[in-house]
């Protein structure tokens, strides 16, 4: 009898488990998406002052609050749309120049700026470049025995600082690596990882379930 009863909890173990890591991947895509649709939100939700500003763009087009706010974004999606138009249409370079004549000059806004220019060209297709200087790495530190840290190299190039090189690293945080650290590293403590950029995310994500499918495990 008592091995029968620890058969069946074995079997409801196992299907407890199983349906855990069926629904596992779910669940993880659900808590990024809700983190991401929650950090928008802090940003444009109604009650802040993007949020307000959306309100009373759209007041003199609609009768409640509510409306109103929908009716603002509305407004600032379709300019957004005839701006990425125009872009399309050839117009790229004129609106760069009257944004960078606007806002270039103007003390601490113009310093923003250009560090966000420099950002958004990582993903302009002009910036291919850039991105393909990104690679995956190893930071080891605490001497041979030490922790490894899996972070993004920002690119090769090297920066000498107090008589010694230094990299730029970035470790993502888990499951969302959105986040991070952006730390300066001794360059003769970062070995490459030989792996993507996309498996060092999925490993970040699954936190670290994934690891067996990129990295070698001992023989």
């Amino acid at each position: 009898m008592r091995r029968l009863i620890d058969v069946t909890f074995g079997r409801v173990v196992r299907c407890f488990v199983a349906g855990v890591l069926a629904l596992l991947p779910l669940v993880i895509t659900v808590a990024v998406v809700s983190w991401v649709g929650g950090f928008v939100s802090r940003f444009l939700g109604p009650n802040t002052p993007i949020g307000q500003g959306l309100r009373k763009l759209g007041l003199p087009f609609a009768a409640n609050d509510t409306a109103a706010y929908a009716a603002g974004a509305a407004l600032v999606l379709v300019a957004i749309f005839f701006v990425g138009a125009l872009t399309q249409a050839g117009a790229k370079n004129l609106i760069q120049r009257l944004f960078d004549l606007l806002l270039q000059r103007i003390p601490l806004i113009g310093s923003v700026y250009g560090t966000s220019k420099q950002l958004v060209g990582l993903v302009d297709q002009k910036g291919d470049a850039d991105l393909k200087g990104m690679s995956a790495v190893f930071w080891f530190f605490g001497g041979e025995k030490g922790a490894g840290v899996l972070a993004l190299l920002v690119s090769p190039e090297r920066f000498h600082i107090e008589g010694r090189d230094y990299h730029i690293l970035i470790v993502p945080t888990a499951p969302v690596p959105v986040g991070g650290g952006l730390l300066f590293v001794p360059a003769d403590a970062v070995r490459p990882a030989n792996v993507s950029v996309e498996a060092l995310m999925s490993m970040y994500v699954s936190m670290g379930v994934s690891a067996p499918q990129f990295l070698a495990r001992p023989s």
